[in-house]
């Protein structure tokens, strides 16, 4: 063989083994991004959530999206499909900013329908700034550019660990997957000890500094960028936004970092500037009594259990705890200053569980 036919061969057989390899990751596809999965059990998990919700948003079925933070996780999409009507998938970004959930709202409209969109608003997660990632995402998943899906195509841990795990998965599948899809509800410890652990009462006070309701800028930017194109490009989808039932726990942090005045102005801003869309509606949990001071509900001074997002759910479609007046949210920031004040008083939390405990 002369060198050249030596060289010709070579390129060949790399040729033909890098073609096997796209292949592959092209008919096992791990992360979605071409078919939905039909004869394996696709890794979606907290751990792949950046990749999969880019398969999920590309080739599920779906009119309907959840869109938010860790908040969101927990929620059960049949039941949101049966309360509030139509199908539901879950495209929340743990951690991320409202630049992260606009990259998913913008993917899922661009490649759907989209009727109805449940957005979980983290107070502090308006102080991101407004076109900067907190997650870092993988782009090259999100655009419709094949050549650049290389870096799928090749990837090491694709390769090397989530092919072999779909290949184990052959045959199988999974028919509660949407429902049960990031929710970690049954994998923490809840009450008192688990929900304080970061969180200490000093009794001590801290000074805050008054700030009037009206838009910070960062808090302004994403409103402007990260909702309202959504909200204005689309007039027939409705938004249902909602602020999340952080226990009393978490506003004390707020509190002891100086911001908790802060948290609340933003909060009443985006609200009032939320409200003047015929297409949205705004529910606010947050002065929920029986469930921000009972600590069951609770893994840490947030994140509260699925059963919580189960009655969230069944709040919204009955109508409940929705704000369509601004001065709603200030009677309910109201209750959350008292009760953070009154805690700030405190050495031990002085909240007993209720008989009726979480489950």
């Amino acid at each position: 063989m002369t060198r050249k036919q030596w060289g010709l061969c070579t390129l060949a057989l790399l040729a033909a083994c890098m073609l096997a390899i796209i292949g592959t990751v092209v008919l096992i596809d791990p992360f979605e991004i071409y078919h939905k999965a039909e004869h394996f059990i696709a890794p979606i998990e907290n751990g792949t959530q950046n990749y999969s919700n880019a398969g999920i948003a590309k080739t599920y079925d779906y009119d309907s999206v959840v869109i938010g933070s860790s908040m969101t996780e927990n929620f059960t999409p049949s039941q949101l499909d049966s309360l509030l009507g139509g199908s539901f998938i879950k495209l929340p970004i743990n951690g991320g900013s409202p630049f992260n959930h606009a990259q998913m709202m913008e993917l899922a409209f661009r490649t759907h329908d989209v009727q109805r969109v449940l957005y979980g608003i983290d107070v502090e997660a308006l102080t991101w700034f407004y076109s900067t990632p907190k997650c870092e995402m993988p782009e090259y998943l999100y655009d419709d550019n094949l050549f650049n899906d290389a870096q799928y195509w090749f990837n090491k841990t694709v390769l090397a660990k989530f092919l072999p795990r779909c290949l184990r998965t052959l045959g199988q599948s999974d028919p509660n997957q949407r429902d049960s899809m990031y929710n970690w509800g049954s994998l923490y410890e809840y009450g008192e000890d688990a929900a304080l652990r970061e969180v200490r009462l000093t009794g001590k006070k801290k000074r805050q500094e008054q700030h009037d309701p009206v838009f910070s800028v960062q808090s302004q930017l994403n409103y402007e960028h990260n909702y309202l194109p959504f909200i204005e490009g689309h007039p027939q989808t409705e938004f249902i936004f909602f602020f999340p039932p952080y226990s009393l726990a978490q506003w004390y942090q707020f509190y002891n970092a100086g911001d908790l005045l802060y948290h609340l102005s933003q909060k009443e801003a985006v609200t009032e500037a939320l409200l003047m869309h015929e297409n949205v509606k705004v529910y606010d949990f947050q002065a929920q009594t029986a469930w921000i001071l009972n600590l069951d509900n609770y893994i840490d001074a947030s994140h509260y259990g699925p059963w919580i997002n189960d009655a969230m759910a069944e709040a919204i479609a009955a109508d409940e705890y929705r704000i369509t007046d601004v001065s709603q949210v200030r009677e309910n920031n109201d209750v959350i200053r008292t009760l953070t004040l009154d805690l700030r008083e405190r050495t031990e939390w002085p909240y007993p569980a209720p008989s009726s405990a979480a489950p």
